[in-house]
């Protein structure tokens, strides 16, 4: 009786993971907010439309909030609504981007917190934080 006590329990705790709904292909509305750490005027919150694809979204870079996609995503993991992933970005010549982000999703958007710092120091900025949330609009165009 124990055992299928256990095993009951176990899929029980497994459901809302696998209940949890995943993000859609479809073009988003996407809301990206840069905090300069040691700048005391910040950039204001820059806004965007990108359409996602089922790959983009498989492999990490539906998150990425780099316009230009020259981003790396490594140990991406999602457990039900909850995402964390590690990010390298090219930017300008040798400059880039990497660091760390969480988050939660859901099957119309997300919201993710991305924590890094620029490589080299670029202009006396080194770390940054980076708050993106998206929303779903529809099919892409």
């Amino acid at each position: 009786m124990r055992p299928l006590l256990t095993a009951a329990l176990l899929v029980l705790t497994a459901l809302p993971a696998a209940a949890a709904p995943t993000l859609q292909p479809g073009l988003y509305d996407v809301s990206v907010q840069v905090v300069m750490k040691g700048i005391p005027m910040q950039m204001p919150v820059m806004t965007f439309r990108q359409c996602l694809t089922a790959q983009d979204i498989a492999d990490g870079k539906a998150y990425a909030a780099n316009e230009n996609k020259d981003c790396t995503i490594s140990k991406l993991s999602e457990r039900g609504n909850q995402l964390s992933y590690d990010f390298n970005c090219a930017l300008q010549g040798s400059q880039r981007m990497a660091g760390r982000a969480s988050g939660t999703t859901h099957a119309n958007g997300y919201d993710v917190l991305m924590s890094g710092r620029f490589v080299p120091p670029m202009q006396g900025m080194g770390e940054f934080s980076q708050k993106l949330s998206a929303k779903r609009l529809g099919a892409c165009q």
